[in-house]
């Protein structure tokens, strides 16, 4: 059995797989399972994966149906044997010696998760530090541990198998990480950071995440939902108040930028601003909030027009 499952959703990513895949395969740690999940890929990549486990007794390739990312990462959990899961996603790549770095953090310290440095690179090859939470290893422990909310990234960590027992990725579905990184965090009572950089993230331009704004990017507004519901359970009112104040900004966001005579986005318009109006009851009582950011939530609420006039369609995270 081997320790750790690699776990690389792969669909068009002809130009970009074999980067990933032989970054994974040169790792100093060599105990690890490398699963390739062709999502229905149309072009090249399904023979590629093919080539991989021909040459290779560590590459497992699973042939589906495209589902998305969530249903491709979910495929290969059900069949994982590792003892430990990391995610690369096939357009990025790792270094040589991130698999040994994120398992000797996390063994040393027993941790339930390590979580390696990410840089991201664009298509010119141009770099730029990306999530450094440290440059030194650090363990978080307890309320520590909420403090990674605001990088809920899936891939540059190591995770202990057992969190994803009855933990999957909510199929059809943008922000999919949003979705379950509560999820994880409810499981996690020791988290640590390696210090070092081990991950590269590629920032591409036809992404579905760099593409203009479209109604499946208000799935980001179901998600936090989940997140703060979950953060009141365990009485994190700020952290969840926190949580309501994204809701505001991406319904402000929705209502900016989604064409009211379609019926689809009226439709969606509706049901995320119910998930607001719910945000609004309670942070209208918070009275850390002074009277200027109330005066904007006051004005999504009842005036959303109004709101875009005056703020535009660029809404920040918050109301700072």
């Amino acid at each position: 059995m081997p320790l750790i499952s690699v776990i690389v959703p792969v669909y068009k990513v002809e130009k970009y797989l074999e980067r990933c895949v032989d970054s994974i395969l040169c790792q100093s740690f060599a105990d690890f399972e490398l699963w390739l999940v062709d999502d229905g890929s149309p072009d090249g990549c399904p023979a590629l994966c093919d080539s991989y486990a021909a040459k290779d007794g560590r590459v497992r390739v699973i042939h589906k149906e495209n589902g998305g990312l969530s249903s491709a990462r979910n495929a290969a959990l059900d069949r994982a044997a590792g003892k430990y899961i990391c995610f690369v996603d096939s357009d990025d790549y790792i270094t040589s010696d991130a698999l040994e770095t994120l398992y000797t953090a996390l063994t040393e310290t027993g941790s339930d998760i390590a979580t390696g440095n990410m840089v991201s690179i664009d298509e010119n090859g141009e770099t730029k530090d990306f999530y450094t939470p440290t440059k030194e290893r650090k363990v978080l422990e307890g309320e520590e541990i909420l403090s990674t909310m605001n990088q809920p990234c899936a891939c540059n960590r190591l995770y202990r198998a057992g969190i994803f027992r009855n933990v999957r990725f909510p199929e059809g579905r943008l922000y999919e990480d949003v979705f379950v990184y509560h999820k994880i965090l409810s499981q996690t009572k020791r988290m640590v950071f390696t210090g070092k950089t081990d991950y590269y993230y590629l920032i591409r331009q036809d992404s579905i995440m760099h593409s203009e704004y479209n109604i499946r990017f208000t799935d980001i507004v179901f998600a936090i939902k989940e997140r703060y519901e979950w953060l009141d359970s365990i009485g994190q009112k700020k952290l969840a108040n926190e949580a309501r104040l994204f809701v505001y900004s991406r319904v402000a966001a929705a209502y900016a930028n989604l064409d009211r005579t379609v019926p689809e986005n009226r439709e969606k318009l509706r049901e995320i601003k119910d998930i607001y109006i719910s945000c609004y009851r309670v942070l209208m009582n918070d009275r850390s909030l002074g009277v200027k950011q109330k005066i904007r939530l006051f004005l999504l609420r009842y005036l959303p027009a109004v709101h875009t006039k005056f703020f535009g369609k660029e809404m920040p995270l918050a109301l700072g």
